[in-house]
Order: C-alpha cells, then sequence, then structure tokens
C-alpha cells in the first residue's frame, strides 16, 4: 500500500471553497494528481492523510453522493473545519 501525503490543493472555484471543488492535489513528491485519479486509488486502497499544524496524519476518505462526482475529504476529527482546505493552492 502507497502512503501519499497530500499538501497542495487546486479548486474549480474560490468563490465557493468547499471540498467538493477541489479538482487536483499535490503531493509531497511534487506529482499532481486529478480527483479522479486519486478516487481511483483511494478506492483500491492506497492511503492519502494531511499532516495538520499539530504534526498529525489525517486520513483522507473517498465521498460517493449521488447525482455528483465522488470527491475527497478529510476523515472526521476533532475540527469542523475541513483539514484540506486549509492547505496552500497551487
Amino acid at each position: 500500500m502507497s502512503k501519499n501525503k497530500i499538501t497542495h490543493i487546486r479548486l474549480s472555484s474560490e468563490y465557493e471553497p468547499t471540498t467538493d471543488k477541489i479538482t487536483q492535489v499535490k503531493l509531497e513528491d511534487g506529482t499532481v494528481e486529478s480527483i479522479s485519479q486519486v478516487v481511483l486509488y483511494i478506492d483500491n486502497n492506497h492511503f492519502y492523510y494531511y499532516v495538520n499544524s499539530f504534526g498529525d496524519q489525517i486520513e483522507v476518505e473517498t465521498v460517493h453522493p449521488n447525482g455528483i462526482l465522488p470527491y475527497i475529504r478529510t476523515k472526521a476529527n476533532s475540527t469542523t473545519k475541513d483539514n484540506l482546505l486549509s492547505l496552500p493552492r497551487f
């Protein structure tokens, strides 16, 4: 199982910054992946994570809602703000 640290995100709209607007992620090694790639990899047991300001690894999961494309978000933790949206943009 590969382990991938997400360090940056790209949004389709800065006016509505929600996790379903994330279109690409940049990994620690500089690789850029589309959300459809990340969803496929996570659904096939690859591990993606974000590191919060305390140095904790927060796991990323996929969401498959009816009627819209799948997207990613961090698993529930002690904050109500989604951690991925706090990452720098590229």
